[in-house]
């Protein structure tokens, strides 16, 4: 049996955001991309790039470059294998936000429930997803065979509801609370706060 080949965790982001170019790249009519015109559109350098689709098999030619459906396929084939069913956990502006992000509606990857406290929210269906109480998480993660949880709740309950995702079997984590959350070594987590982020930028830009 073949085992799945481990690539360089950073590597995986950029590939992801490639795929992502790429598409465009194909609805415009275009066929064939140079790593140097993917370095000007994506702020990363070309020898970053060749190096990084090296990692994912031998393609490209000199002076022609990429053919881009080919490039797709085989970082796709690579990094996006299967598709992905998420839940997503708070249905405030952040969450409402994210639920309504085209990206999380798509074949590779969907949200598939939300889970709410406020009474008023549960039962109903917020851009073709449908609000679930906490009590439902285990059964409805069972069902929908959901593998990663998205935490959008308040910093007050972040912990809470990482404990609650934990407990439903997930097997990652996306923290979205300005907070960090305790898990088991099992469980995958990536903390997305958009404050660090900025204050980053901001250090970068001002040195």
């Amino acid at each position: 049996m073949q085992r799945s080949r481990k690539y360089p965790q950073r590597t995986i982001p950029r590939a992801l955001l490639y795929i992502r170019i790429l598409d465009d790249l194909l609805k415009r009519g275009k066929q064939f991309v140079s790593s140097g015109e993917l370095a000007r559109i994506t702020g990363v350098r070309d020898v970053q790039i060749r190096k990084d689709i090296s990692n994912f098999g031998p393609v490209g030619k000199p002076r022609v470059g990429y053919q881009i459906r080919a490039l797709k396929n085989l970082l796709e084939a690579s990094v996006q294998k299967k598709a992905v069913q998420v839940v997503l956990f708070g249905m405030g502006n952040l969450g409402k936000a994210i639920a309504r992000y085209p990206e999380f509606h798509t074949e590779k990857i969907k949200i598939a429930a939300a889970f709410e406290k406020d009474p008023r929210l549960i039962g109903k269906d917020l851009n073709g997803i449908r609000v679930y109480s906490l009590e439902k998480v285990n059964s409805v993660v069972k069902r929908t065979r959901a593998l990663i949880g998205i935490n959008a709740v308040p910093k007050e309950a972040a912990q809470e509801m990482a404990d609650v995702m934990v407990a439903a079997g997930l097997r990652g984590i996306i923290n979205f609370c300005p907070t960090p959350i305790t898990i088991p070594d099992h469980v995958a987590v990536k903390n997305i706060d958009l404050t660090i982020e900025f204050m980053t930028l901001l250090c970068d830009i001002n040195p």
